[in-house]
């Protein structure tokens, strides 16, 4: 009797647990539909490539990223990259072509004698063509030899020969390295020191190269190069030359290194002290000033100097 109270006891506790405690209404399981049905079956079987993509979240989605991720590199892969070039040490210039050497070698020189005509024109200008100038001879010389004295003093003679339209004339006095008979080409005969012995006239050594400009050479000294000196000064050659209107140029012996470099830059109204930048010593000049000091030296010019200046600035100067 008691297990049958108890059986009746139970029945009554599932009863109740099937209904609601406010109402009579049963409650059932929620019944899904057939899409959701087949979506909760397909769930358990593995995920295709449209599901990894409605649902982010799924372990799917690294499979998916993998596929992608290859298929890219495969693309990639078929790309054709040019090549980076490699930096490295720059490779040396090529040297420039004879022709080209050439032609700016022609340039450059031809600059230089514009320029050189130039200063030399200016100088002129300074020296003869002042007002109430009186100087008729302006004498180029240095410390030592190879300064370039004798091209400044030649490039002197033609500028102011060609541009003063009065008669000009070159005058060797420097027998150690005479050079003028060579540059003109002129005959081998007399020149200035076969007159001073009474060698020959005044017009035999007298070579006119161009309508205005007369060359003088030097001649043989024969060893007597401090006695012509003497001799050209005596004369007085400069005035006794037969116009007043020559004009002279001398090309003077070196200070320094020649004993009678003095006594014949004592023979020009003017004078240039000629000195190659860079390469005569500071104590040469010295000297070759000293020398100088009674004498009127116009000014010092510095040759084959290589200025740092622009040369559109210099042009301004």
């Amino acid at each position: 009797m008691a297990e049958h109270d108890r059986l009746n006891k139970n029945k009554t506790k599932q009863n109740t647990s099937a209904h609601d405690s406010d109402s009579d209404t049963v409650k059932l399981p929620a019944l899904r539909s057939q899409p959701t049905a087949a979506a909760l079956a397909s769930s358990t079987s593995t995920p295709t490539e449209e599901q990894v993509l409605d649902n982010p979240d799924e372990p799917g989605l690294a499979l998916k990223e993998t596929k992608e991720t290859r298929t890219q590199s495969e693309a990639l892969s078929k790309v054709k990259v040019p090549e980076t070039p490699v930096p490295g040490r720059p490779g040396k210039t090529k040297p420039e072509q004879p022709e080209t050497a050439a032609k700016s070698q022609k340039t450059r020189e031809l600059l230089n004698a514009q320029a050189l005509r130039e200063r030399c024109r200016q100088l002129c200008a300074a020296t003869f063509f002042r007002e109430r100038s009186t100087i008729r001879s302006l004498g180029f010389t240095s410390a030592t030899a190879g300064e370039g004295k004798t091209l400044l003093a030649l490039a002197t003679a033609t500028v102011l020969a060609n541009d003063s339209g009065r008669p000009v004339t070159l005058l060797e006095c420097t027998w150690e390295r005479p050079c003028l008979q060579e540059l003109f080409n002129l005959p081998r005969r007399q020149g200035l020191a076969e007159w001073l012995r009474g060698e020959c006239s005044e017009e035999a050594i007298r070579y006119q190269v161009s309508p205005e400009l007369t060359v003088i050479p030097a001649g043989n000294a024969a060893g007597q190069a401090m006695k012509l000196i003497h001799l050209l000064a005596e004369r007085q050659l400069l005035s006794r030359l037969p116009t007043s209107q020559e004009l002279f140029i001398l090309d003077l012996p070196p200070l320094v290194t020649s004993g009678y470099g003095a006594l014949a830059a004592s023979l020009a109204d003017s004078l240039i002290l000629v000195v190659h930048a860079g390469v005569t010593s500071e104590v040469l000049v010295s000297e070759a000033c000293a020398q100088l000091r009674d004498l009127p030296v116009q000014g010092i010019l510095l040759n084959q100097i290589e200025s740092s200046i622009p040369r559109w600035i210099r042009q301004l100067l």
